[in-house]
């Protein structure tokens, strides 16, 4: 893969029940670049995860929209995604690991520019997310593997 953005900083990794009808899951990871103008969201590839997004624009999109975000679909996409990102620091999932330092990687599948500022951000981009540090990648994956809390 040809890795289009790298970078250090605090990133906040967690994981997601992204498909409700199959129960899917992966692990998204939520950064952000110039100075937090940027957020940057990735998929932390999973080995074996057969229903791993792999366009977290068109996975935003899936989710739909009530009409609290304006502009086109990429633009909605893109808000929900800055939404999504910005929500793992405030409201953490249970298993959620925030590391105050890291390097990683961004494999670029798309990006918009905002409208308007949305949860501090002017600019969403999201692909696939590779992490520097393989021990911290480990306890990643292990998210996805962690038993789902299911309604009786």
């Amino acid at each position: 893969m040809a890795q289009n953005l790298t970078g250090r900083g605090r990133v906040t990794i967690f994981p997601m029940l992204h498909d409700w009808e199959t129960g899917s899951q992966c692990v998204l990871a939520y950064t952000t670049t110039d100075g937090g103008l940027t957020a940057v969201l990735g998929v932390i590839p999973v080995e074996g995860n057969v229903h791993e997004p792999g366009d977290l624009f068109a996975l935003a999109g899936r989710h739909g929209f009530i009409g609290e975000w304006k502009g086109d679909h990429k633009q909605r996409c893109g808000c929900w995604l800055a939404c999504t990102g910005a929500g793992s620091r405030t409201v953490r999932k249970p298993g959620t690991i925030d590391v105050p330092s890291t390097g990683w990687s961004l494999d670029m599948a798309s990006t918009v520019d905002l409208a308007s500022p949305y949860y501090g951000h002017s600019r969403v981009l999201a692909g696939r997310m590779t992490l520097a540090d393989e021990q911290l990648a480990e306890q990643a994956r292990a998210l996805v593997t962690r038993t789902l809390v299911v309604a009786a």
